[in-house]
């Protein structure tokens, strides 16, 4: 067969018209020219998508060739698109999984730390094991009261439990502090990342206007997407042009074609029960000048998702849960030691007792019911003198006629005072002691506490916050709270967005029951307020929305000059029952003299001159054991619903919401990152480099650039062939 050149020689008229020669040849030129550039770009994507074969999060490329048709002729191929091989779908449920799988990893790595702090279940070293040896030891005291060893066997263990309980809250509110430093930390990362998203935004609208490639690009931005998402849940929307707007699944801008915000938080220096964090703001990023403008939003109850959402979580509710729980344990141990420990009395008694500052007034009605006896005795432990106060014949009395009452009983041979809120007895005579008991067939009783028990005068334990807030307090008593002053409180909802803010003002509400009244009407609709039968402030939520919490913002209450302010009072918010657990010990006599320990009960039947106490005595010992085996009931704490339980019980209960907390939020992290792991496979087979796929159109293309090329060089020989015969 001739050759191509051959033909064109023997069929080419001499002397004749060549232009249509020259014409087709033109257009199988172009035709060539368009393959071989095709499948140049072709191989150039084929070539990066190998090269990356090995990147994390590359998506491969694909070339979209098209025909190329002018004048409804087609003269060649073209590249119509260079797109990215994704799954929209795919990208989008990836993101939610990133959230959902860093907001339980956070939670998991805290509740982990948490956990390792409490050591193994079944350690006797724990606070379930401390209760055990306490009451172990006061098993042994009650055989040998008078022993000065089994004494302070039993303080050494009591103070051992109630170190490790105290050292427990502190790791909480510890954790609390590590969740809010790294909030902190990773804001800068998450602000880089919003900053990037915009200025690819910018890059790939202009290579979109131009014409130009934006798979790297886009790849670059989906990077930046998933690592915003693993820190703050978000929702993407792709604009015509290429670019991105991004928000948070409740609607709150990050990045728009406008511009983009910067959000900002700084963690407080040291973190309690008392601290109030300042919100995670958003504002405004002026794109001129590169500064912040406009006003700062705080944005923590629009966080669903990420890790941040996972922090504040932790920092907002587990873990003020849980300090809840363990102020709740710490409130029952020391209300039902010091119950019995104010029954008791120690041998020889001491000169004096003075109780904890109280929010009433000497001229606040007492509110009591039942009978209290007042004794001096001497350093014999004989009665010297001895008045009983019976409250049922005094109904309408104040604290002050009691106290006089009380006085002109003694005789003179000893003082009771109620002073700046406190309650004290002491004894005219160096030598002798006093003692305050009661009638078992008529206890005193104000909120389910005895007189010395209510006022704290022989307590064997003590704490920032007694964690108990029945007050005893009637709706008609005065409040003696300060004309003028204020609370301001503030329902949040579950993620923490403010739902209201109401201020309570103590002018014009003169009682108790008249503050209680203002409150349940400010907070319609979204709490009920009211007083119960043992002056306990009984807040419901009424809304609704699940998870509200009423909180104490600002309080400049002051109760008769005592600085104990209404929120302190009756114990509003998580901060004043979380704060039992705080500085929980032994009172400071206990800790430093074993001999102030109250083991023995005042026996009044013989009268004056009898001897009412005996080192021997073993009955107040036998009272405090006693309390080991009693069910008690305790209040909703946290995660705890209100329940019956023993001591050991209730700290079993405590440790065993810690557990199940942990586990359910270790099974969160595994089924979250499980989920997360599956997607990721599932884009690698939807965007992945397949390394033989992509040799194969290797060959593909290069067997088209050589075709292309072929032709090319065919079409040079006939324009050679044809110069040469015109």
């Amino acid at each position: 067969m001739p050759c191509l050149a051959t033909f064109v020689r023997q069929n080419l008229p001499i002397g004749g018209p060549a232009e249509g020669w020259i014409m087709s040849l033109g257009g199988i030129l172009s035709t060539s020219l368009s393959g071989l550039f095709t499948s140049q770009e072709a191989l150039r994507v084929t070539g990066t998508n190998i090269a990356n074969v090995n990147t994390p999060g590359y998506a491969r490329e694909r070339v979209n060739v098209a025909a190329d048709v002018q004048n409804d002729r087609t003269i060649g191929v073209k590249v119509e698109t260079i797109e990215r091989v994704v799954n929209r779908f795919l990208e989008g449920a990836i993101l939610e999984a990133r959230s959902d799988s860093a907001r339980a990893e956070a939670i998991n790595s805290l509740h982990d730390r948490l956990q390792a702090s409490l050591g193994p279940p079944d350690s006797e070293s724990n606070l379930a094991g401390r209760m055990n040896t306490v009451f172990a030891a006061l098993a042994d005291l009650t055989l040998a009261p008078a022993d000065g060893v089994a004494r302070q066997q039993f303080l050494s263990d009591f103070e051992s439990y109630a170190n490790e309980l105290s050292r427990v809250a502190d790791t909480v509110q510890d954790l609390r502090n590590s969740a809010s430093i790294e909030i902190e930390s990773r804001i800068g990362g998450i602000n880089d990342a919003i900053r990037q998203i915009h200025d690819l935004n910018e890059k790939i609208n202009q290579q979109t206007t131009t014409g130009g490639q934006t798979g790297g690009l886009e790849n670059e931005r989906q990077a930046a997407l998933e690592f915003l998402a693993s820190n703050i849940d978000i929702r993407v929307t792709e604009n015509s042009d290429g670019t991105v707007n991004v928000s948070t699944l409740s609607g709150t801008q990050l990045v728009t074609r406008a511009g983009f915000f910067n959000l900002a938080y700084s963690s407080p220096g040291g973190v309690s029960a008392a601290t109030e964090f300042p919100p995670i703001t958003l504002q405004l990023v002026d794109l001129q000048s590169d500064q912040l403008k406009g006003p700062q939003r705080p944005i923590d109850g629009d966080i669903r998702g990420g890790a941040l959402r996972g922090l504040l979580d932790m920092r907002d509710k587990d873990l003020v849960d849980l300090s809840v729980s363990l102020g709740e344990l710490a409130a029952r141990v020391g209300d039902e030691m010091n119950a019995a420990h104010n029954l008791n009395s120690a041998v020889p008694a001491p000169n004096s007792l003075t109780g904890s500052t109280t929010a009433f007034a000497a001229t606040d009605p007492h509110n009591f019911t039942g009978t209290t006896s007042f004794s001096i005795l001497d350093a014999n432990n004989r009665v010297v003198a001895t008045t009983t106060y019976d409250f049922d014949a005094n109904p309408a009395d104040s604290f002050a006629d009691m106290v006089t009452a009380v006085n002109a009983g003694l005789g003179g041979a000893g003082t009771l005072s109620f002073v700046d809120g406190k309650m004290s007895i002491s004894a005219t005579n160096a030598a002798n002691g006093v003692a305050i008991s009661e009638d078992p067939a008529n206890s005193s009783d104000r909120a389910g506490r005895s007189f010395s028990h209510f006022f704290g005068m022989n307590d064997l334990v003590t704490g920032r916050s007694s964690g108990l807030f029945e007050t005893g307090v009637k709706a008609t008593d005065a409040h003696g709270f300060g004309a003028g002053e204020t609370v301001e409180f503030v329902v949040r909802d579950a993620l923490g967005k403010e739902l209201r803010t109401v201020t309570l003002d103590t002018t014009g509400n003169p009682t108790y029951g008249d503050l209680v009244t203002a409150l349940d009407a400010d907070l319609s609709g979204l709490f009920s307020v009211s007083l119960d039968a043992n002056g306990k402030l009984i807040t419901t939520s009424t809304g609704p929305q699940k998870g509200m919490v009423l909180t104490v913002k600002n309080d400049t209450t002051n109760a008769n000059g005592s600085g104990i302010g209404f929120g302190q009072l009756f114990g509003v918010g998580a901060r004043y029952r979380a704060e039992a657990a705080v500085d929980f010990g032994l009172d400071q006599d206990l800790g430093s003299n074993a001999q102030t320990l109250a083991t023995a009960r005042v026996d009044l039947s013989g009268g004056i001159g009898s001897v009412a106490l005996s080192v021997g005595d073993q009955s107040g010992a036998l009272a405090l054991q006693d309390r080991g085996s009693a069910v008690i009931s305790m209040s909703a704490a946290g995660g705890l619903s209100a329940q019956r339980r023993t001591l050991a019980g209730l700290n079993g209960a405590v440790l065993g919401s810690f557990g199940d907390l942990a586990n359910r939020a270790s099974a969160a992290a595994d089924d979250t990152r499980s989920l997360e792991v599956e997607l990721d496979q599932r884009k690698q087979g939807v965007s992945g480099v397949n390394i033989d796929e992509e040799l194969a159109n290797l060959v593909i293309y290069q067997n088209s650039y050589n075709a292309a090329a072929r032709i090319l060089s065919s079409v040079q020989e006939l324009y050679d062939t044809l110069l040469n015969a015109v």
